[in-house]
């Protein structure tokens, strides 16, 4: 039998071996790297300065929101405690001015509906249109609103006003106003229907409901 005779390997003269090719290519990669970094240097620089400027904006933004919040807080506590009318007045409307987008602002024109009732209907129309306002707060506007405006004899200003949504909780309030400028009785026996069975948070205006509803029964 033939035995199979390996041939030593050759040992090609002049050619890296693999561990000096693994080494080249490192060395390119690190070249190419650098030059990348060296060409883009300028725009890496400005990208840098840019995040930094932006983090340092946006940390002074919410610093200036904290001190508004903190500034539109003292000033309405301060209107809240003072007992001079015309005083509180004045505060109430620096706030409502100054602080105009905050809940603090809205919270102000709330007050002023009471404090300056001359202009109540201007104070309604600003809280209602506040987008820092609670919904609670803008359907209880809106309901009021549609009340002065059932007392100053405009029936289709309130009509418009009471056809918009609010909660639960102010639905008896909505029915009965509506129920207030219906003209046909059929029509406002079922709105009056409607309040007294709504959620009832108002006792005195349920009890005012029952006497309206018997009126028809008899």
């Amino acid at each position: 039998m033939n035995k199979k005779t390996t041939e030593p390997e050759v040992e090609v003269l002049g050619l890296p071996s693999k561990s000096e090719m693994e080494e080249l290519k490192q060395e390119m990669r690190t070249a190419q790297r650098n030059a990348w970094l060296k060409k883009n240097q300028n725009s890496l620089l400005l990208a840098v300065g840019v995040l930094f400027v932006g983090l340092i904006a946006a940390g002074m933004l919410v610093e200036h929101n904290r001190s508004q919040q903190e500034a539109a807080a003292t000033l309405y506590q301060q209107a809240v405690n003072e007992s001079d009318a015309s005083k509180k007045k004045t505060l109430f409307e620096s706030v409502a001015s100054e602080f105009d987008a905050s809940s603090y602002g809205a919270m102000a024109e709330m007050q002023l509906i009471t404090v300056d009732s001359l202009h109540a209907q201007a104070h309604l129309k600003a809280l209602n249109e506040n987008s820092s306002a609670m919904d609670e707060w803008k359907w209880q506007a809106r309901l009021d609103m549609a009340a002065l405006k059932i007392e100053q004899g405009d029936a289709d200003a309130a009509h418009v006003l009471l056809e918009a949504f609010v909660g639960k909780q102010y639905q008896q309030l909505r029915y009965f106003l509506q129920a207030e400028i219906t003209k046909k009785s059929a029509d406002k026996k079922v709105l009056l229907q409607k309040a007294l069975d709504a959620v009832a948070p108002d006792q005195q205006l349920k009890q005012r409901i029952e006497k309206q509803l018997a009126l028809f029964a008899s």
